[in-house]
């Protein structure tokens, strides 16, 4: 097999959720000489999906040494941190993110939960806010685009129904306040 025929077999692999088996075709693919930094980025999201945090830490900060400023690569390495629960770390990580693409909302809310768990709740708030606000653009970007309310109404829908506690560990109260800061973050016309 080539270089990009392992790549494309570990991102089939992902995709499939066998993430054990997409690490050995992305690690056979750097090995075989494709570009070795989608090749690192790639199979740390599979550690990263894993929770092997550590090992996902090493990947991504392959792919930031090895230059170029890659957001993703911060935002991840800074995920993989907070798994750790080293929430300083990942919120610098968050924050170079940011820094890099300012308008991800996905960057805002991860730094926002970071700092809940630092205790820095006014900073998260204003994070939470901000990144409610570049969902309720995008949601309406894409009501604008596909001409459709109704859709975008089904899609928020299994959103709001939508909680996994396996992921983010809030407790009531937490969720509550996360609320009521998006309701109060959002322009509701």
């Amino acid at each position: 097999m080539s270089a990009s025929d392992f790549f494309e077999e570990g991102k089939r692999f992902f995709v499939d959720g066998k993430y054990e088996e997409s690490i050995e075709a992305f690690t056979k693919a750097a090995d075989a000489g494709y570009e070795q930094t989608i090749c690192f980025l790639s199979r740390g999201a599979a550690f990263l999906k894993l929770r092997r945090a550590d090992e996902a830490i090493a990947d991504f900060s392959w792919v930031i040494d090895a230059g170029g400023d890659n957001s993703r690569a911060y935002y991840y390495r800074g995920m993989a941190y907070a798994q750790n629960k080293n929430y300083e770390k990942a919120a610098e990580d968050f924050s170079r993110a940011i820094m890099l693409k300012p308008g991800e909302g996905t960057f805002l809310f991860a730094r926002g939960a970071a700092y809940i768990e630092m205790g820095k709740l006014e900073e998260a708030g204003q994070d939470i806010r901000n990144a409610a606000n570049y969902l309720a653009a995008a949601a309406q970007g894409y009501a604008d685009m596909i001409g459709d309310r109704t859709h975008l109404d089904k899609v928020l829908a299994v959103l709001e129904g939508e909680r996994r506690a396996d992921t983010l560990e809030i407790n009531e109260a937490e969720f509550e306040t996360i609320k009521q800061m998006l309701e109060s973050g959002v322009n509701k016309e």
